[in-house]
């Protein structure tokens, strides 16, 4: 087992799984059992055991590993070896569960048939063992962060959270972020919208999810949480970011100081994002709604409004934001009916056709009514004044 970049086959007895898997959830117990049983249980791991029960394991996709540091301190035969496979946790546990299926706990039936009639059950598996863990980073990054493999995105998270630590700390913030996108081969404003959105998380986390019902590391919607918070007026609410004299924002850095996260208003936040109310829906709704939200969050009426029960739409309806979304639409709308009058007259008449613009026509005699009395009333308050 000596040189690095070299693939090896390794017994499957000397390879761990990873305990800083960025994909276990911080409630899993770090040991070897705990970890099969999750992969096991949380993967869709019964495909990738059912493959290679029938093929035998593709020698064209080696796990890598490094040593673990407690058998590397060992004095012995390269038989005392251990390693923690750092990618290729999923493989590592179906081949653990073809040598032997009682290693997981209440294996399901499917899963237990695939195990009985397995043809192939290896008991070592091709192996690059790197030198260490830091050796191995950038490419888990460009793998599973920009890469074809994606891991979710509160395990992406987590990972550049791995890097963001390997970064000099006497450095600027800024600086550490762009040391973090080039090692990955991102950007950085993408890894500091991640590393904000973990440290809300983290505060989430450690109030219990505020007690929302179901809300928990599983569920929650850790990109949503993301979009929302990358806003600005959203950022400002919550404490990632603050606005100066003059209406610009600027950047703080809660994952360095989490104590700048308000944390009254991210509870707030959480409510309106994931609390279901007897509809089921939430307040948020669907994530599109994040712009109506940023809208109401930049008006102190409107956000009392909301805090107070209000919905989203009606507190939205307080707010300059409303006549930004008419102004939107109305643009959008006259480019489709543009592109209508283009080719209509090539197609064939019909009732539909012909009704569908008579209820245009009245919708946009409504729509010019209101705005010609908006405009009447303006001019009066002004000749008042």
């Amino acid at each position: 087992m000596s040189q690095d970049h070299e693939i090896q086959y390794v017994d499957i007895d000397d390879l761990l799984l990873d305990p800083r898997n960025p994909r276990l959830p911080e409630s899993i117990e770090r040991t070897e059992r705990e970890i099969l049983g999750y992969m096991a249980s949380q993967t869709s791991i019964e495909d990738l055991v059912s493959a290679i029960a029938q093929n035998g394991y593709f020698a064209g996709e080696p796990v890598i590993a490094v040593p673990h540091p407690a058998s590397s301190e060992q004095e012995g035969s390269d038989d005392s070896q251990k390693y923690v496979v750092v990618e290729g946790n999923r493989r590592l546990t179906a081949v653990k569960i073809l040598q032997d299926i009682d290693i997981i706990e209440h294996p399901g039936l499917r899963l237990r048939e695939i195990y009985d009639n397995a043809i192939h059950r290896p008991s070592s598996i091709p192996v690059i063992v790197r030198a260490s863990r830091e050796a191995v980073i950038p490419y888990l990054g460009y793998r599973h962060i920009t890469g074809v493999k994606e891991w979710e995105p509160l395990a992406k998270a987590r990972y550049i959270y791995d890097l963001f630590i390997l970064s000099n700390e006497s450095d600027s913030p800024e600086d550490r972020y762009r040391f973090v996108a080039k090692q990955i081969g991102s950007r950085y404003d993408h890894i500091k919208r991640n590393l904000d959105a973990l440290a809300a998380y983290r505060v989430i986390e450690e109030n219990g999810y505020f007690g929302i019902r179901g809300l928990s590391e599983s569920s929650i919607k850790f990109g949503v949480l993301m979009t929302a918070i990358n806003d600005s007026n959203i950022g400002r609410y919550v404490g990632v970011c603050e606005e100066d004299d003059h209406g610009d924002f600027y950047p703080v850095h809660p994952i360095i100081n989490h104590k700048v996260i308000n944390v009254r208003n991210l509870h707030q936040l959480c409510r309106w994002i994931y609390e279901k109310k007897e509809n089921g829906k939430s307040v948020l709704g669907e994530s599109r709604n994040i712009r109506q939200l940023s809208h109401v969050l930049k008006n102190e009426k409107a956000t009392k409004i909301l805090i107070d029960g209000a919905s989203l739409e009606y507190a939205h309806r307080q707010t300059e934001g409303v006549t930004e979304d008419l102004k939107q639409s109305l643009y959008e709308a006259e480019a489709l009916i543009s592109q209508a009058a283009s080719v209509v007259a090539h197609v064939r008449y019909e009732d539909e056709l012909l009704e569908l613009a008579r209820s245009m026509r009245e919708n946009i005699k409504l729509i010019g009514n209101t705005l010609k009395d908006k405009q009447r009333q303006a001019s009066e308050d002004d000749d008042a004044f």
